[in-house]
């Protein structure tokens, strides 16, 4: 298992909850099957509970990028052989081509295949164009696909060619210390330290354009004269295009209500519980996802969720959210003011996500996804 593009955000999940169940149950294995992890030393943290003997590191300073497709492309043939292995499996869409062994990968972004929607800065849109083209090529080549959910099964058969003998639909799972309660106060009075009080509304993820976090601010502007005095939007993430992040950075600074708006940056995920459980509602305005997690998150912590309609998410969310039309700015406004004024519906919305949150484990994750390594006939 190829852990070194694992590098940030869900990725970082997979790595975490996946790799230890995985370690597992190939130790549990009767069939004689035997897995190992090449991993950066700067990943340590993220393999605890993996015997060491199942553990090839690499050292020096951490490659990203091109940098480490490169590496990969010199590297990881001689890693291959040295170890035996007879498949290599990197969850991510982009791996080295090794003669002589089966490959697995899995579709994890949709960004560069949807991205043409979206204004980018140069940088970003470069990087864009070039992941589509590498991507496409390494799915089209792999023995077989891992698609995180129905959307990107969809993706990769009709609009790659994949054949869907070669593709498996697996799931992500859910971090249950979410679902966890604490006190109120304290996590209240951890929020009071960044400047949030009750009642407020999240939306959270990386600030990138697909995420349409100014169709959020857009709305808080219109809905805030309906809200409670001193109502709150809070933006917890950052981003990479600095293009958009000035375009977010202006629709602050213009907004009447700018000083109720509070742009938090990145956040721990200690702090990401206390706002996923205290907030009024989680907005969810993203328009490009695989599997989105921040989906995951929310409904795990119980959060009264406001999503639009675009695939992915109704898929995710099934019934466990209030629906809006994506980019309807109005409709968006309405829902908002619905939401936060209606007690009853919140809680109506809060019990939903618990139970639908229970649909995600990384126990059956794990299970699918040996049964995508080892089941070959």
């Amino acid at each position: 298992m190829n852990c070194l593009p694992l590098v940030s955000g869900g990725a970082i999940a997979i790595v975490r909850n996946l790799a230890p169940l995985l370690s597992r149950r190939f130790e549990e294995s009767i069939e004689g099957h035997e897995l190992m992890f090449l991993a950066h030393e700067s990943q340590k943290e993220l393999l605890v509970g993996v015997p060491a003997d199942q553990l090839v590191w690499v050292s020096g300073g951490r490659l990203t990028g091109w940098q480490r497709v490169l590496w990969e492309k010199r590297h990881i043939g001689h890693i291959v052989a040295q170890t035996n292995a007879d498949l290599l499996f990197t969850p991510y869409q982009l791996g080295p081509r090794v003669k002589g062994v089966r490959q697995l990968l899995m579709l994890t972004n949709m960004e560069p295949f949807l991205f043409d929607q979206y204004v980018y800065g140069a940088k970003n849109r470069l990087r864009n164009h070039i992941l589509k083209s590498t991507s496409s090529r390494s799915l089209r080549q792999a023995d077989r696909v891992i698609a995180i959910s129905k959307f990107t099964q969809d993706h990769l058969v009709r609009g790659l060619g994949v054949t869907a003998d070669r593709v498996r639909m697996v799931y992500h799972g859910r971090n249950e210390a979410l679902a966890i309660e604490g006190s109120d106060e304290v996590e209240q009075r951890r929020l009071a330290s960044y400047g949030i009080s009750i009642p407020f509304f999240l939306t959270c993820g990386s600030l990138l354009p697909y995420r349409r976090c100014e169709d959020v601010i857009a709305a808080f502007d219109r809905a805030a004269a309906s809200l409670p005095e001193g109502t709150q939007l809070v933006i917890a993430g950052s981003g990479t295009d600095e293009r958009y992040g000035d375009l977010i950075k202006r629709a602050i600074e213009a907004s009447p209500y700018r000083e109720r708006i509070l742009p938090l940056g990145h956040v721990p995920q200690d702090v990401m519980k206390p706002l996923y459980r205290q907030c009024d509602a989680c907005v969810i305005a993203t328009e490009i996802e695989a599997c989105p997690n921040i989906a995951i998150e929310a409904m795990t912590a119980g959060c009264a969720i406001i999503a639009n309609d675009k695939p992915p998410l109704p898929e995710i969310l099934d019934n466990a959210y209030h629906s809006y039309r994506a980019r309807d700015i109005p409709h968006l406004t309405e829902v908002m003011v619905q939401v936060l004024r209606n007690e009853q519906l919140r809680e109506t919305l809060r019990a939903r996500s618990l139970s639908r949150a229970e649909h995600f484990s990384w126990e059956t994750c794990a299970d699918q996804t040996y049964a995508a390594l080892t089941d070959w006939s």
